[in-house]
């Protein structure tokens, strides 16, 4: 038998989890407790400015290629930095056995920014994980989640428009994740609005930046779509650049958690000079 690829693994083990999740709590309850939750906040319109590219600030606390990145890992702390330093946005990784994240983080981080002086210039958060069914859609939005990552490669073609629709029905934006041109059309084909280009393949984990150029350079004249970089980022040496392309935002987590200082970091990837500056 063939060796398994990492995506594989992942979503053999997410369709379990999902089971399991189900099993603790139904559907019919998740919607119950979203009708009291507050509504989710503008995603795509935060990442887009006029002389400078959106950053999303990723929260991970380590990866299946390098393991773990942050020793000292608190969600929150790095939230709070995130938002001081210039953050557009939020990225919280919600997968356990792979990433070491959960969903009481972004739990967490939702009810933190509830709190007196956190609220105005409260970043919307993005739930990061391995979407495969309809239910950790309303899951999403159930522990905080203004938007949500859909990995085009992760699911069927039609799967991608009904996780689509179901993030529509949640109230929820959805970043489309794609890494060729053909993904692209898919996401297109689907709807998306919100598309993610990541720069590493989930199947080999190799990174290569002129995944961006090939995609942005297949969208069709005139689009008018919001398009975030992801994977591979670590300096604002290729900002400019990316913005030259076409690029609205990036994704960056890796480089941030691992900085020796990474409120500085967040500084030099938003284009923010001053601490607090949003």
């Amino acid at each position: 038998m063939a060796d398994t690829t990492f995506l594989e693994r992942m979503l053999a083990h997410k369709r379990e989890e999902v089971e399991r999740q189900r099993a603790k709590i139904s559907l019919d309850k998740l919607r119950q407790q979203i009708e009291q939750a507050p509504p989710a906040r503008p995603f795509a319109a935060a990442l887009r400015h006029p002389n400078r590219l959106g950053l999303i600030a990723e929260i991970k606390k380590q990866s299946p290629a390098k393991g773990l990145l942050a020793a000292d890992f608190d969600p929150l702390r790095l939230a709070r930095i995130y938002t001081e330093n210039g953050a557009d946005a939020i990225s919280v990784l919600t997968d356990l056995r792979f990433f070491g994240g959960s969903l009481q983080h972004l739990k967490a981080i939702r009810a933190a920014q509830g709190t007196p002086g956190q609220t105005a210039k409260a970043p919307p958060l993005l739930r990061k994980d391995f979407l495969v069914d309809t239910y950790q859609v309303w899951e999403s939005r159930m522990y905080g989640a203004d938007a949500l990552l859909i990995i085009v490669a992760a699911v069927s073609e039609g799967m991608v428009a009904t996780l689509l629709q179901a993030s529509v029905e949640a109230g929820m934006e959805a970043l489309v994740e794609v890494h060729t041109p053909d993904e692209l059309r898919i996401a297109l084909d689907a709807g998306a609005t919100l598309i993610g280009i990541n720069n590493r393949n989930l199947h080999t984990f190799d990174v290569d930046m002129r995944t961006t150029d090939r995609v942005l350079a297949a969208l069709p004249p005139g689009a008018r779509h919001t398009m975030v970089s992801l994977s591979g980022l670590s300096d604002a040496q290729g900002l400019k650049r990316l913005r030259g392309l076409g690029a609205d935002a990036i994704l960056v987590g890796e480089a941030i958690v691992t900085a020796s200082d990474p409120a500085a970091k967040v500084r030099e990837l938003s284009g923010t000079q001053e601490p607090g500056g949003l």
